[in-house]
């Protein structure tokens, strides 16, 4: 049997430690790590400026879909995945009439999800990315029934 030089077995046993401990971001990754679950929004960022998060805003996702409840308006759509993208379809919405700042956060949701969003989990983690838009969520921990 061959023996690894004394620099291999380090650098192989620090990626297994790596790996096992989990928790770091990952760009992206295993599509199916997304389905069937939610995320309570917590943060919101605009061209570099962070926004508060007006209400609970969630957004959920099974095999084929994506939605978003906020305390405005609802929209929902086709979504499919790929290792680092959302491509988003055409979203259907409420059109619910509220205060201006409720529905510019809503736009602003809508715009990121139309720039098909990268996305990227670090833990129970997500943050999607659309055009100049930052969405970040933690893991609700249920599952969604479609």
């Amino acid at each position: 049997m061959r023996q690894l030089p004394l620099i291999g077995t380090a650098l192989i046993a620090s990626a297994l430690a790596l790996s096992a401990c989990g928790g770091g971001a990952t760009a992206g990754g295993d599509p199916q790590s997304l389905i069937d679950t939610g995320y309570a929004v917590t943060t919101i960022t605009v061209d570099g400026t962070q926004r508060e998060v007006l209400g609970p805003v969630e957004i959920a996702f099974t095999a084929d879909s994506i939605s978003v409840m906020t305390p405005c308006n609802g929209m929902s759509g086709p979504v499919t995945y790929s290792d680092s993208t959302l491509t988003v379809g055409a979203l259907a919405q409420t059109k619910m009439g509220c205060e201006t700042p409720l529905m510019e956060q809503d736009q602003v949701i809508s715009d990121a999800l139309a720039a098909n969003p990268t996305w990227q989990l670090a833990g129970e983690q997500l943050t999607l990315t659309g055009g100049s838009t930052t969405i970040v969520g933690d893991n609700l921990l249920q599952e969604v029934t479609p």
